[in-house]
């Protein structure tokens, strides 16, 4: 994982832009999300664990579970270069707020050109410090959390302290979505014969929420597993 970013982060508000449909401006946004996804990715492959932008097909496995009509308080973890939080944006009630948090201030400063809505609010910052940052926001507890974090990749005590943070500020009713690819949710033949522990997602999972299950999109690069958790 990244090393810790300036406590102070940054929250940006931004407006609502002209929609704009054409294939054209359609394809930009595209080449613009892989340029500075894979650029950035190049650079911290361990935090970002593909060198392409989530699809939109995964987008709308990840969201199945949020119930928009009701969500008032959305925290996405990991927002890269905005693909999931626009949808999560499409999706939002009027009068619901969006926290987009990511360690990468490129991948704010992209995401907040790119979508300008008054219930956005972007968060620079490092997820180990959910909590504060949250209480800082004004956020007692959220209705979901949508994750993209690359579990896989870290400390076995920071992945453990992110979820037991996740748990603490979700509301009773409300719900975790984490997606991984399928290359990090088993442990390679090559690491089972030297014996090195592996991660499996449920799994872990399962020691932070009650009720965990699970499905597979292969329309995405890499294919990924999604995860639905309630308390």
């Amino acid at each position: 994982m990244a090393p810790r970013s300036d406590p102070s982060w940054l929250a940006v508000h931004t407006l609502i832009p002209e929609p704009n449909d054409s294939r054209q401006h359609r394809a930009a946004l595209l080449r613009s999300d892989f340029t500075v996804f894979f650029r950035e990715s190049v650079r911290s492959l361990t935090v970002t664990a593909s060198l392409v932008p989530s699809s939109r097909v995964l987008a709308s496995a990840l969201l199945r579970a949020v119930d928009f009509r009701s969500a008032g308080t959305i925290v996405e973890l990991g927002a890269g270069t905005g693909v999931i939080t626009s949808e999560i944006l499409r999706r939002m009630q009027p009068r619901a707020t969006l926290y987009a948090i990511d360690i990468n201030p490129i991948f704010i400063s992209h995401v907040g050109a790119r979508l300008r809505d008054p219930r956005l609010v972007l968060m620079q910052g490092d997820v180990r410090d959910l909590g504060a940052m949250l209480r800082g926001a004004g956020v007692a507890s959220a209705d979901a959390v949508v994750s993209s974090l690359s579990l896989m990749w870290m400390h076995k005590n920071d992945r453990s302290s992110i979820m037991k943070q996740v748990a603490l500020h979700l509301s009773s009713e409300g719900v975790l979505t984490q997606y991984q690819y399928l290359h990090a949710c088993r442990t390679p033949k090559w690491a089972s014969a030297l014996g090195l522990p592996g991660f499996r997602g449920e799994e872990f999972l399962r020691r932070y929420f009650s009720r965990v299950c699970s499905e597979n999109v292969f329309r995405n690069f890499p294919p990924a597993a999604v995860y639905t958790c309630r308390p």
